[in-house]
């Protein structure tokens, strides 16, 4: 049997099997023997750093959903803007994010901003700890991103930092 602290061989395209499917299953709270079905609907990849990540996905989107819109929090990183510019041609719109004098979430300016979305645009959320505010929104306000997602059929693009 080979040690596999020797091997030295690079990883195929998607990554490493075992860490993608380990990294997968954390982020998304599954767990193997009981989500099978969700698992085989899921595709995962391993990515260099999270720009590489946030690069293909906007990337991928681009080029299959080919939306018209993303929409992107006000504040965001400052790589999001740059990346989704360099992908296609895909209209780039802010939403409200950040209230700096209650210090939290303007969740209220948010909803009210994305309501203009249409069908097929993206929305990119952060996932945790948003960046550069480190506000995230409570669960209640989570369950209704979801419902406007839903209802407006946009597509959620998280950042998982």
């Amino acid at each position: 049997m080979q040690d596999p602290a020797r091997n030295h061989e690079y990883l195929p395209v998607e990554g490493l099997p075992s860490f993608v499917s380990l990294a997968r299953d954390l982020a998304l709270g599954l767990e193997q023997s009981s989500d099978v079905l969700s698992i085989a609907r899921i595709a995962s990849v391993q990515t260099v750093s999270g720009t590489g990540a946030n690069h293909l996905g906007a990337r991928f989107l681009t080029e299959n959903l080919k939306p018209q819109r993303v929409w992107i929090p006000d504040p965001t990183w400052a790589n999001h803007k740059l990346l989704w510019s360099l992908v296609g041609d895909v209209q780039q719109s802010l939403y409200p994010y950040y209230n700096p004098v209650s210090r939290g979430i303007d969740f209220d300016g948010m909803m009210t901003k994305l309501e203009e979305a249409t069908a097929g645009d993206v929305i990119l959320l952060h996932a945790c700890a948003h960046n550069p505010t480190g506000v995230d929104p409570s669960e209640t306000q989570w369950k209704r991103i979801a419902d406007l997602c839903e209802r407006k059929q946009l597509f959620p693009f998280f950042d998982s930092a």
